[in-house]
């Protein structure tokens, strides 16, 4: 399954960085729009079921208000769910080439997935808009979604863990290691938050335009969505711990705790909020919280790049090492590698042991033999190359092995130098 490894285009280590960039922001993006949507999608599964048992029609009105939050445009789940998890896919395969990791095509098969869970929710929301029965289509969207979500969790988690690249190349044993579990249900908990402080933000921040079908609805559905978050951002900070004791021991740095702990207080700024409006009924603050779980996701998201830079920094040194060979091997073949060689240099460590310019050492002094080579400095480059015997009184000059370049530079440093 390496094809994209294949596929693959040395790079230098300017660009690797920039594609270290590129990646940081495809999984912010990807992971603020999956988690919304397995999130919502998910609590709205749990409502209609909810409502199909106890025959409440405001669980089914708060079930359709919440598939309604990310499904207002097709296109939006193109944009910020299959092409970030398109590019992470690539970025990966650039910086991970020649590791043997099978890593960018599972996260491919993610991207499979998930775009038939994507078709899948909007087959939910469409049958359910219709009054049909949808609870099915939930269900299929729901565990797509959650596939797909944990192949690349799983993926990206390989990826920070060098040590046992040759050991976990294979699906199964990603999904199921215990550092991918807890980094799954981490994300699952965040999904339930950002679903909840999502609709408080587009309910019932000062200036919506929303509006409920009942008083009794929008009470209901404030104390639901309070109640879900508020019992998310309490369970977080716990899995949060547990995620960042599994790291490997090989990607851990002063940046990566340091993010940690950024991360652990904004989810406590999150929690301050959601007190505040539970206690004090002040709904507008879910425009904030929102904003700090934006920071967190993109936090975690940073300190696991970080994580990922440490793992892999023996083998982004190999692919520098290797891009500057390549691009050395490229010049040389279109003639555009430029060596500058030092005539001097080259005299004194292999010339200046048999040659002297007054006086005779093995050979005879360069001040009696090289004014006959004045304006024939290519006879004398021929010489250099491929000596032989001229003088009797002096044994033959034998072959340095210099390239026509460096016997070019000797030569033009005897010629000018015997002068002075």
């Amino acid at each position: 399954m390496e094809f994209l490894d294949k596929m693959v285009l040395q790079q230098s280590a300017h660009h690797m960085v920039l594609l270290k960039y590129l990646l940081v922001l495809t999984l912010i993006i990807f992971y603020c729009y999956a988690g919304l949507l397995l999130g919502s999608t998910f609590l709205s599964l749990f409502y209609k079921l909810k409502s199909k048992k106890l025959e409440d029609s405001n669980n089914s009105i708060f079930s359709k208000m919440l598939i309604d939050l990310v499904t207002f445009n097709k296109s939006v789940g193109f944009a910020l769910g299959i092409i970030p998890i398109i590019s992470a896919s690539f970025c990966y395969a650039q910086l991970l080439h020649k590791t043997g990791l099978d890593l960018p095509e599972f996260i491919l098969i993610a991207a499979l997935i998930f775009y038939f869970g994507l078709g899948f929710v909007y087959l939910y929301k469409f049958r359910m808009k219709k009054n049909k029965s949808s609870w099915y289509f939930g269900i299929i969207s729901t565990v797509l979604l959650a596939v797909s979500t944990l192949v690349l969790i799983g993926s990206t988690q390989l990826a920070i863990d060098s040590e046992n690249w040759k050991n976990q190349n294979d699906i199964i044993s990603i999904v199921l290691s215990a550092r991918t579990i807890f980094s799954y249900l981490h994300f699952v908990v965040f999904s339930l938050l950002s679903a909840s402080l999502f609709f408080l933000y587009k309910y019932f921040r000062n200036n919506s335009e929303e509006e409920f079908p009942s008083e009794l609805l929008r009470v209901y559905s404030r104390n639901q969505s309070l109640k879900i978050g508020l019992v998310s951002v309490i369970i977080l900070p716990a899995l949060v711990l547990i995620y960042i004791f599994l790291k490997p021991i090989s990607s851990l740095s002063f940046n990566f705790f340091g993010y940690a702990v950024l991360a652990l207080i904004s989810l406590l700024v999150i929690s301050v909020f959601l007190y505040v409006m539970i206690k004090e009924n002040k709904t507008a603050y879910g425009s904030k919280a929102l904003f700090f779980l934006v920071l967190f996701i993109s936090i975690m998201v940073i300190k696991d790049q970080f994580a990922f830079d440490t793992a892999t920094k023996k083998h982004f040194v190999v692919l520098a090492s290797e891009y500057e060979e390549y691009q050395k091997k490229v010049q040389e073949e279109f003639g555009l590698l430029v060596e500058t060689i030092n005539g001097a240099d080259i005299f004194n460590g292999k010339c200046v042991a048999c040659h002297q310019f007054d006086k005779k050492l093995v050979g005879p002094p360069y001040n009696e033999t090289l004014p006959k080579y004045e304006g024939k400095k290519e006879a004398l480059v021929q010489f250099i190359l491929n000596p032989v015997k001229i003088n009797p009184d002096y044994p033959p000059m034998a072959s340095q092995g210099l390239k026509p370049s460096e016997a070019e530079a000797v030569a033009d440093y005897i010629l000018s130098t015997y002068k002075k």
